[in-house]
This record gives structure tokens, C-alpha cells and sequence, in this order.
């Protein structure tokens, strides 16, 4: 029994020539060096049945213009679809959309599903500032939501694409956990998640620190009148995500995590190839090592993520 990773990036060639090209300075990171074999070979290490490719921080915002980010996507999605095409029972994608244009952005998702095949789509936290519960979004989650799409959502710095830092960590560090949060509690406040109860969205990186501040924006946004739902009904929407362990697989956020989030809501994710690859041994250790019953141990693994991609029962079997 091995793990299916939900939360697994790849840089082609021709994505890596164009962060490198561009005028931005993405999360002040240099991208990390990726090869479908060099891929293979670590999944094959560490026990890794399957794998969900998706492009990272800062995705398509890095071309010059909407034009070129709409070409970047279809070419990453195409991409994306041939190495999962190649290898059909060990990667799947989440497919890349361009955003600033959400009607560009729901012709990707359409030929993406349609055409592609893709498992899902990635959604960054914000686009040029505007959460994801932003009113300009509502066309493209209820698209999403007729289709019953996996979302998986990424952290991107604030007001993307300027990507750059000014402080002594880069944003990866300790902003993107905030960035989750931040477009989690707005697509609860705005009812994105209530009207749009088809769609599975998986936060990122355990959640961010949703799990920890969730009811005390819960009780003060509803003792307050900020939002016109209890504290209650915040909680249960805020417990609907799912929450992938890349990067949180230590024993406190795992406490914390199963006693949060619902049944068969927590999954397995890496963070490969940004993460080093000792980080993530350390969390393969730290899941199997950790105090959490086997039952639910065999869901974060894999059992979670078979519900969510059944195509994925084979390889994790």
C-alpha cells in the first residue's frame, strides 16, 4: 500500500524558460530543476503509487500579457495530459487556467475536462488581488460546481503576479499558509462555498491556519454581524474542504488536523520538487511514526484520495 500525492508539481521545460524569462521575480525562488524520469525515479523511492501533477506558484501569471498566459496554460495542460497519457496508472493532472479574463479562463477548464481529461483544476489564492469568493469568479465556480470538479487550490503571494520579497524568508515560508486562509475564510463569507456544494476544494498545506483560527473568525464575524450565517454554519463550511498534508505532516498540525477536518478529508501531498527531498522523507516518517489510528493513517495515504479519484484504486490496491 503506497501513497497517491495530491499535491505534486511539475516544470517543463518550456515553463521553467519562461519564469526564467519573465520580468516578474517569482516568489523570489529559483525554479527547481524536473524531469518526468527524475519524477518517476522519486516516486518509485518513497512508496508514491500515483501523483496529481499541477503547475506551482506563480502558475500563467508569469507571461508578458492575458495572451501569452492563454497560451502558456493550453501548452502546460497539453503537456500535462501527454506525460499523464504516457504514464496513465501513476500521474494525473489538475489542469492550469488563465484567470484575468475568467471567460479565457472557463474555455481552458471546458477543453481541459473535455478534451484533456484532467483530474481537476488548480486554483491560485488570489488573482492580482481578488480572492477566489470575488463576485468576478461566480461564472467560473458555477461551471465548476455543474461539473462536480476537484479544486485544488494554491497559495500565491498577495496581489500576485509581482511574486517579489522584501523579507529575510521568501513567501513559501510563512505567507503562503496565510494566503490560504485568507481566500478560504472569503469563499466562506461570500457563500462560494455554500452555493457550490458539488465542488471538492482541497486547501493546500493542511488548511493554512484555518484549522487554528477558524472558530474565532467564526464566532467574531457572526457575534459582530459581519456575515449572515452563524458561527455554527461557518464551522461546517469551513469543515467541507479538504486539506492536503504537504509540507504539515508533523505531529502537532496532524493533532490538530484529525480532530478538524471530516472523514476522508485529509490527503497526501509532497510538495515535490520545491520540497527537498529530505523534507519530505522527514514527513513520510512523521505520518508513519505518529500516534494517528491506522485507519485514518490508511486514508491519508491513499484511501481519501481513491474517493476523490477513483481511477486511482488500481495503482494504491
Amino acid at each position: 500500500m503506497g501513497y497517491i500525492d495530491v499535491h505534486h508539481h511539475f516544470l517543463p521545460r518550456e515553463y521553467a524558460l519562461a519564469w526564467k524569462e519573465s520580468s516578474h521575480v517569482p516568489q523570489g525562488l529559483t525554479p527547481p530543476s524536473w524531469t518526468i524520469k527524475s519524477d518517476i525515479s522519486f516516486l518509485d523511492r518513497h512508496n508514491i503509487d500515483a501523483a496529481i501533477l499541477s503547475l506551482s506558484a506563480p502558475g500563467v501569471s508569469i507571461a508578458a500579457s492575458p495572451e501569452e498566459a492563454r497560451q502558456l496554460a493550453r501548452q502546460m495542460n497539453e503537456e500535462a495530459a501527454t506525460i499523464r497519457n504516457s504514464n496513465p496508472t501513476r500521474i494525473g493532472f489538475f489542469a492550469t487556467l488563465p484567470l484575468e479574463d475568467v471567460a479565457v479562463g472557463i474555455e481552458e477548464l471546458c477543453y481541459a475536462l473535455d478534451t484533456l481529461e484532467a483530474d481537476g483544476v488548480t486554483l491560485f489564492t488570489n488573482y492580482n488581488g481578488r480572492y477566489l469568493g470575488h463576485q468576478d469568479f461566480r461564472p467560473l465556480w458555477r461551471e465548476l460546481n455543474q461539473r462536480g470538479v476537484v479544486v485544488f487550490i494554491h497559495p500565491i503571494s498577495e496581489n500576485s503576479p509581482g511574486c517579489a520579497h522584501t523579507g529575510a524568508l521568501p513567501p513559501p515560508i510563512v505567507d503562503f499558509p496565510h494566503e490560504t486562509t485568507k481566500t478560504a475564510v472569503n469563499l466562506i463569507t461570500s457563500d462560494t462555498v455554500k452555493n457550490n456544494p458539488n465542488c471538492k476544494i482541497i486547501l493546500s498545506h493542511g488548511g493554512g491556519t484555518l484549522p487554528f483560527v477558524a472558530t474565532r473568525v467564526a464566532n467574531l464575524a457572526a457575534d459582530v454581524g459581519l456575515v449572515a450565517k452563524t458561527a455554527d454554519e461557518f464551522m461546517e463550511e469551513a469543515k467541507s474542504f479538504y486539506f492536503d498534508l504537504a509540507l504539515t505532516c508533523y505531529d502537532y498540525p496532524i493533532t490538530l488536523l484529525t480532530s478538524f477536518a471530516r472523514e476522508n478529508h485529509l490527503l497526501w501531498g509532497s510538495d515535490y520538487p520545491f520540497a527537498r527531498e529530505k523534507t519530505i522523507e522527514n514527513q513520510i516518517l512523521s505520518l508513519v511514526s505518529s500516534t494517528t489510528a491506522p485507519e485514518m493513517r490508511e486514508s491519508i495515504m491513499n484511501g481519501a484520495a481513491v474517493r476523490l479519484f477513483p481511477r486511482f484504486r488500481t495503482a494504491s490496491s
